[in-house]
């Protein structure tokens, strides 16, 4: 095991603790969402939704030392954060903007994260019944979930 890590070119950057990175980053994001929606205040639910985007591109960027490098790629994330469509479009135009991702990959890691968030979405809801105020919360967690995996998958599959 160990000859073929060394035989394998990895990306400077530590794929968990860019998962880390992104997810918080996303949960913040999402809170800020979700406050904004049970104040009553739209257009700044759908500024901050949009801003969810960015947190996987964040949590590569700090972990992979990328910082400056991905604001093209934050750009992409703030675009392609479009509700209903996100889980394609975000990594379309992510993969677009950024020298080092690929478009495939990361449509594959959008869609293993979108399955996780809702797997730990509808496991949130079954154990909260018929109390709404789980909702937000779960919300949240939809977000964390699919910003860490994404953010997890930008560092570990990233070209050099």
């Amino acid at each position: 095991m160990i000859p073929l890590a060394a035989m394998t070119k990895r990306p400077a950057g530590n794929p968990m603790l860019a998962s880390l990175y992104a997810g918080v980053f996303t949960a913040i994001i999402a809170y800020a969402a979700v406050f904004f929606l049970q104040s009553d205040q739209l257009i700044l639910f759908v500024v901050a939704l949009l801003l969810t985007g960015i947190g996987p591109v964040i949590g590569y960027g700090l972990a992979s030392g990328h910082m400056g490098v991905s604001i093209p790629g934050m750009i992409g994330g703030i675009i392609g954060s479009i509700p209903v469509i996100s889980v394609i479009l975000w990594p379309i135009l992510v993969g677009a903007l950024t020298k080092t991702q690929s478009v495939g990959k990361l449509l594959v890691g959008s869609i293993i994260g979108a399955i996780l968030g809702l797997a730990v979405f509808f496991l949130m809801a079954s154990m909260m019944g018929q109390d709404p105020s789980w909702f937000g919360a779960g919300f949240i967690l939809l977000l964390a979930v699919w910003g860490g995996a994404c953010g997890a998958i930008m560092t570990a599959w990233a070209k050099a």
